[in-house]
C-alpha cells in the first residue's frame, strides 16, 4: 500500500513542527527527522520523536546544517526507497534552518516531492499558533535520459572521477571498439559530457595527454536518486 511519506526538518521550535503537521491537513504514515549535528536539535528531535512514534514510523537523518549537498544526498538516498515502492513525498520545511532550506529545495526538485511551510502567526508580538500552510512551487529540474544517467553512475561507482574519455567508454560499454566503431563510440561520449558538463552534472579537466572527468555535487545528487 502506497504511504504518505513526510521529510521534516528540525529547527529550534518544536511546539511550531508539530503545530504544522497538525494544520496542513495532509496524510502521513512515516516521517523522515532531519536533524543537524548539535545537542540542541538532537533533544528536540527526541522530544518530536517520542510523541510522533506512537502515530507513525519514524527515522532520523543526521545532517551537516552547512553542506547543502552533503545534506541533501544524505536525505535523497534515504528517500530512493520510498520512490521505488511508489510512496509520496511530503517535505516539510517550516523550522529549517536557511541552508538545511535550501537542501529542501533540491530534494523536492530531484524527488517531485510537494513542499511546503506554515507561516506563524502572532497576537501582540507573540507566536500564537499558525496562520496558513503555504505550498512552495518547485520547478522541476531537467530531465536525464537514461545513456547519460548510466555515464553518471558509472563515475559515481568509480570514486567520483574517471582518468579519461577511453576509460570511461570501457566502464558504460564495456569495451573499446575498433576503426569507425571506436570513432562513434567516442564521439556519442564526447557529446553527452558536454551535455553532463552544461548541466553543471560533471566537471571535465584537461591533466596531461588526458580529460579527466569528476562528478558534481550535482552529479553526485542524481546518481543517489537514481
Amino acid at each position: 500500500m502506497t504511504k504518505v511519506v513526510h521529510v521534516i526538518a528540525i529547527g529550534m521550535n518544536k511546539d511550531r513542527i508539530m503545530e504544522s503537521l497538525k494544520t496542513s491537513g495532509y496524510p502521513i504514515q512515516k516521517a523522515y527527522l532531519v536533524v543537524p549535528e548539535s545537542k540542541e536539535f538532537e533533544t528536540i528531535a527526541e522530544e518530536l520523536e517520542r510523541v510522533l512514534s506512537v502515530l507513525v514510523e519514524i527515522e532520523k537523518i543526521s545532517v551537516v546544517e552547512t553542506e547543502v549537498f552533503g545534506s541533501a544526498i544524505k536525505i535523497l538516498q534515504a528517500l530512493k526507497k520510498e520512490l521505488d515502492d511508489g510512496n509520496r513525498i511530503f517535505i516539510n520545511a517550516t523550522d529549517a534552518p536557511r541552508t538545511l532550506m535550501i537542501s529542501f529545495y533540491i530534494t523536492a526538485q530531484l524527488t517531485g516531492g510537494k513542499m511546503y511551510v506554515a507561516l506563524p502567526k502572532y497576537e501582540r508580538g507573540k507566536e500564537t499558533g499558525i496562520s496558513e500552510i503555504v505550498e512552495i512551487q518547485v520547478p522541476p529540474l531537467k530531465r536525464i535520459g537514461v545513456d547519460k544517467i548510466n555515464i553518471l553512475k558509472a563515475i559515481y561507482n568509480n570514486g567520483k572521477v574517471v582518468e579519461s574519455i577511453n576509460n570511461l567508454i570501457k566502464l558504460v560499454e564495456g569495451k573499446l571498439e575498433k576503426a569507425k566503431a571506436y570513432m562513434a563510440q567516442r564521439a556519442k561520449m564526447s557529446y553527452h559530457l558536454k551535455g553532463l558538463e552544461n548541466d553543471g552534472l560533471i566537471e571535465m579537466r584537461r591533466e596531461g595527454k588526458n580529460v579527466k572527468i569528476y562528478l558534481t555535487p550535482l552529479g553526485e545528487a542524481f546518481c543517489a536518486i537514481n
